[in-house]
């Protein structure tokens, strides 16, 4: 891992660090439980346990380059410490239930399949994902895109609209597969409730 590259995962965990007055055992351990199911943390686990290990071994954490912190820098190293014992108690790391990608992923929908409609907006999905939505250009439109893989191996895009007044979603499904079974494995990985889905004709 290039430096460039561990400050930029390391700047995620400051960022959060804002929220954690105490920098307890308590708060990393909440922190790796967040790692762990992609929860904030998209790149997963593996990646922020390496970083941490490329940070802690470097001069200098919160230099000009960092995401501002309210932690001095030893105490956010004795917190990377922290994290990283969490982080290595809890290997080997299982598979999250669903991960967001990253929203280039989206270029690869070219022969995707609308297979179902949520109306909810993207705020509350998001919300509900505990993620973010990206924005992709149609022509001069910016439309909200959120790309994510489920545990059943299936990656899937939900579709905004442009316009802020509508509320509803579409739901992607890029690889073959049953639909069906897809909304259902959705459902089953996310907790989400079927009875909110409406299910679109093939």
């Amino acid at each position: 891992m290039t430096d460039e590259a561990w400050r930029g995962t390391l700047n995620q965990i400051l960022y959060l660090t804002n929220y954690y007055p105490e920098l307890s055992d308590e708060d990393a351990a909440e922190i790796v439980g967040r790692m762990i199911e992609y929860d904030f943390f998209r790149s997963g686990p593996a990646a922020y346990r390496e970083a941490i290990g490329e940070a802690l071994g470097a001069s200098v954490l919160l230099g000009e380059d960092a995401v501002e912190t309210r932690h001095d820098e030893s105490r956010v190293r004795e917190f990377l410490g922290k994290i990283a014992n969490a982080l290595d108690a809890r290997r080997p790391w299982p598979s999250p239930r669903y991960r967001m990608l990253d929203v280039k992923q989206w270029e690869t929908f070219g022969q995707a399949r609308a297979i179902a409609k949520i109306d909810w907006s993207t705020v509350r999905l998001a919300d509900y994902l505990r993620s973010l939505f990206d924005t992709v250009k149609t022509g001069d439109v910016a439309l909200p895109v959120l790309v994510f893989q489920i545990g059943s191996g299936q990656t899937l895009a939900f579709l905004g609209s442009a316009d802020p007044k509508v509320h509803s979603v579409t739901l992607y499904q890029r690889d073959p597969g049953d639909p069906a079974q897809t909304i259902a494995d959705f459902c089953e990985q996310t907790g989400f409730d079927p009875a909110e889905i409406t299910k679109l004709a093939a």
